[in-house]
């Protein structure tokens, strides 16, 4: 018998992750490839942060916003690179990239992300890219 999850159901239950400030709920999969499901407010923003094993892949499910990417080498922010997202946009963030993502729009941001579960908690490292040029 399969487990079958309401992603809805999951999202109205849970708390915001006390570490990223919005709801980041994982979905179903294992440790190597997982489903989840982020959920940012209109002005809320996925902190900076980059993580150093395998790639995560992002689907833009609703709404809009402006996603900062960087390279991360030797302790220092290059590279830095400012996009438009919008429902509908799809994109891969390979390991050591620096990422944050600010909801620009109006309506709720929600983000499908495929990636390790460890990118949820011990392979999640937090950077700044405020007043970063």
């Amino acid at each position: 018998m399969l487990e079958i999850v309401n992603t809805k159901q999951l999202l109205e239950n849970s708390l915001e992750d006390q570490m990223m400030n919005q709801k980041v709920v994982f979905l179903t999969g294992d440790d190597d490839n997982s489903f989840f499901i982020i959920e940012l407010h209109k002005d809320q923003t996925l902190p900076g942060h980059y993580h150093k094993e395998k790639i995560e892949i992002y689907y833009i499910l609703e709404g809009e916003a402006e996603i900062i990417t960087a390279q991360f080498e030797d302790r220092k922010i290059m590279d830095r690179f400012v996009q438009s997202v919008k429902k509908g946009d799809t994109f891969s963030i390979k390991p050591y990239k620096v990422h944050q993502i600010t909801n620009t729009g109006t309506e709720v941001l929600q983000i499908l992300a495929i990636a390790p579960k460890s990118h949820s908690a011990e392979d999640r490292y937090f950077v700044s890219l405020h007043n970063e040029e």
